[in-house]
């Protein structure tokens, strides 16, 4: 069954397409303005309130029919515009982002719109606390629809034999680097995500220190509904229900310390891409609209990627010519470190130098101020390289270990500092 909205950036769309597969109807249903479904139109309520009305259904449906019922939830916010429900507007007034060593730096070792990009001005940085702002608004919408999913499945008395997973798909920066309110980075600020899990067999309050990823999510849940020889392919992750789940003793077993990610750009966009619901008042605060240059707002057209560090004259947070890369995450007793390549072209061909390079030991440099890709040894380069080949060109199982190796690091290159941790809570 499915029940989503059509109009997805609007906070308070009318319109939900609704799909039920047992009697193949498809329709799409309208609100009433006036008198709406569940009391309002503000769409993190509706999904919330859509989803407790299904669990009605499906919990019973469960229970008649011994099988398992899976649920998931997409909620919106925080994307922007982030609109918050009217009943939470005027909360948090005062919540500023956090400046972190590494907010409104100049970045010369970066990618070139990165390095490009001029220092953040006062109005940039006014827009960049609203937006945060209502991005912490509109959670706490999602807050009061989780609680109410649990509060159902207490109510119906299926909640501790029920799996809960609380994640995302990406992280998020607010100015690090003297990039605007973006995701679409290789560094921690985007690939960082929560991971949130509890259920049957699942110990209060442990830490799980192996690397994961959300590729593991969906053969996670296959395991818990003893449905992994169901479905007609080996996906790309593995199932972490042997590190969830206490007793299987199979956590040392693991076998991976890397993690693959990447991303293709789609667009060049700029510090102003990110709308905000309240512009008319944030403009008054700000002292203008939400700035695209450290000149205030310049038409994209005379918007150029400088080739020099800190002298461009628009502020960067995507860019089709220096933003598509594959970069390979590696974390264990002796290594915590990231090695990226760029490639525009998306091609990657071997024999050929590729755009950019960057090296990041996070044990030493853990907001990545420091690209030291040109101070490691040529052997060193060479085998990130030769990893990151093998790692992006994996399928199904071979890709269970970090590319179809062993899963400990051959790099030629031994970084200080111990285990980084990634946690998942019951």
């Amino acid at each position: 069954f499915i029940d989503s909205p059509l109009e997805y950036n609007d906070f308070n769309t009318q319109h939900y397409y609704r799909f039920d597969k047992t009697t193949g109807k498809i329709e799409i249903e309208e609100l009433n303005q006036r008198n709406p479904k569940y009391g309002t139109t503000y769409q993190t309520a509706q999904i919330g309130n859509r989803t407790l009305h299904w669990l009605e259904q499906a919990a019973k449906l469960s229970r008649d029919n011994e099988v398992p019922f899976f649920a998931y939830m997409g909620f919106h916010a925080p994307h922007f515009p982030a609109d918050p429900a009217p009943w939470h507007q005027d909360l948090l007034p005062n919540i500023r982002i956090p400046k972190t060593p590494n907010y409104n730096i100049s970045s010369p070792d970066k990618s070139q719109h990165i390095r490009q990009n001029a220092g953040l001005s006062e109005r940039a940085y006014c827009w960049q606390n609203i937006h945060f702002r209502d991005r912490w608004l509109s959670l706490l919408s999602v807050d009061d629809s989780i609680k109410e999913i649990l509060d159902k499945l207490e109510m119906l008395d299926v909640l501790d034999e029920t799996y809960v997973i609380f994640t995302s798909d990406h992280g998020y920066k607010q100015g690090q680097w003297r990039i605007g309110t973006s995701k679409q980075h290789p560094y921690e600020t985007d690939i960082r995500v929560p991971f949130i899990i509890k259920g049957p067999g699942i110990s209060h309050g442990m830490i799980m220190e192996q690397v994961t990823g959300n590729v593991d999510v969906l053969p996670t849940v296959l395991s818990f509904a003893s449905s992994e020889n169901t479905v007609q392919f080996i996906p790309d992750g593995k199932s972490m229900m042997p590190l969830l789940v206490s007793g299987l003793g199979a956590a040392e077993k693991w076998g991976r310390d890397r993690y693959l990610t990447e991303y293709m750009s789609c667009g060049t966009y700029f510090n102003d891409h990110s709308n905000a619901w309240n512009k008319g008042q944030y403009r008054k605060n700000c002292g203008g609209p939400m700035p695209n240059s450290p000149y205030g707002t310049l038409s994209p057209e005379k918007c150029v990627e400088s080739e020099g560090v800190g002298d461009g004259n628009c502020y960067l947070v995507d860019s089709v010519h220096s933003n598509t890369w594959r970069a390979l995450r590696v974390i264990n007793s002796t290594h915590n470190i990231q090695y990226i390549e760029y490639d525009p072209a998306w091609k990657f061909l071997e024999g050929v130098e590729l755009q950019h390079y960057e090296l990041y030991d996070l044990n030493k440099d853990p907001f990545q101020l420091k690209n030291i890709y040109n101070d490691v040894r040529t052997i060193t380069r060479d085998s990130l390289h030769s990893e990151l080949v093998d790692y992006f060109a994996c399928r199904g199982r071979s890709c269970h270990s970090g590319g179809g190796n062993d899963g400990n690091s051959n790099s030629g290159f031994i970084f200080s500092g111990s285990r980084h941790s990634i946690s998942v809570y019951a």
